[in-house]
């Protein structure tokens, strides 16, 4: 048993085994990202691209809540980039001395905007954030333990006065984000605050209603290299490109907001007009999905329209 102990703490075992899993992937380079669930859709495209510039690096994505990120990278120091769905937790890292470069001014690629989803048709008439405290109406909301939607739910909510009586309508407290996403396309619950980006998955199943600017949440969305990332080069690189007008551009068709300044308050809440625009788009999106009279262009939908068609297209059992 000692013996085995001590080959595992041997550096030349270390560095052995790092060369030869290197020679099995034939030189490639893996970077390993850890990112948040609700980045999932525009950075599995933006991997394909930067993999196609770059054929000599490949990406992969540990995904999950961001709440279990911070446990997982002290444990591990394992990891070349990082971008959790919320600034507060790459802060957290950045306290720790896990990254050391990040730029709060230049190193934010797009931004989550909150948003109400109901089950398509409305059913409880859902309008704005203080019917969540009516009488009988199912509330989805999220553990702030585990996912970041969460923290934003009690923000929101106690910044509405009504949180006390919206935790006695939960009935649901969700680990991720697509929980709540596929509680209201199936109906468990009457109503829950998503982003836009998660919402724009279920356009034909749900209702999309925009949050006033008193409690619409703009959050960043932060990226940096951690400073144990074993390519450093290749890790900038895929950072670079996340940050460039291409990469912004595949957020911005996964409906972030990607304008260069969003004014906010110091809680993170709008403070004017800026995404009005693409909350028009998003909401004529889930239009669009529905009616197949609804015309679907640059103009109704914005930059959504290739997520409307895909969605126009999709069969399911029964359709």
């Amino acid at each position: 048993m000692n013996k085995i102990r001590n080959l595992a703490l041997s550096p030349v075992i270390a560095l052995f085994l790092l060369v030869t899993v290197t020679q099995a992937y034939g030189g490639e380079k893996r970077l390993l990202f850890h990112a948040g669930l609700g980045q999932r859709m525009a950075l599995n495209e933006i991997k394909e691209i930067f993999e196609k510039k770059h054929p000599d690096v490949k990406v992969n994505f540990s995904y999950k809540g961001s709440g279990y990120f911070i446990a997982d990278i002290t444990r591990s120091k394992q990891g070349d980039l990082f971008m959790p769905g919320e600034e507060f937790y790459l802060l957290q890292a950045v306290e720790r001395g896990f990254l050391t470069d990040y730029d709060p001014e230049t190193d934010i690629p797009a931004y989550f905007v909150t948003v109400i989803i109901t089950p398509k048709g409305n059913p409880k008439n859902i309008k704005r954030v203080e019917d969540f405290a009516k009488p009988g109406v199912r509330v989805g909301l999220g553990n702030p333990r585990a996912c970041a939607i969460g923290i934003w739910h009690q923000k929101t909510f106690k910044k509405a006065g009504i949180w006390e009586k919206v935790k006695e309508n939960a009935t649901m407290s969700a680990k991720c984000i697509p929980e709540l996403g596929n509680a209201a396309q199936h109906r468990a619950i009457d109503a829950t605050i998503v982003w836009a980006t998660t919402a724009v998955l279920y356009l034909r199943d749900v209702e999309i209603i925009p949050i006033e600017h008193t409690y619409r949440g703009i959050i960043r969305l932060p990226v940096g290299v951690l400073k144990f990332a074993r390519y450093k080069e290749e890790a900038q690189k895929l950072m670079d490109f996340i940050l460039s007008e291409e990469g912004r551009a595949i957020f911005h068709k996964h409906a972030y907001a990607v304008n260069p300044v969003i004014p906010v308050d110091k809680q993170g809440f709008c403070l004017d007009a800026t995404t009005d625009q693409d909350m028009e788009y998003l909401v004529n999106a889930a239009k669009a999905v529905k009616d197949e009279s609804f015309q679907v262009n640059e103009k109704t939908v914005g930059d959504l329209i290739e997520e409307v068609l895909r969605e126009k297209k999709t069969k399911r059992a029964g359709d």
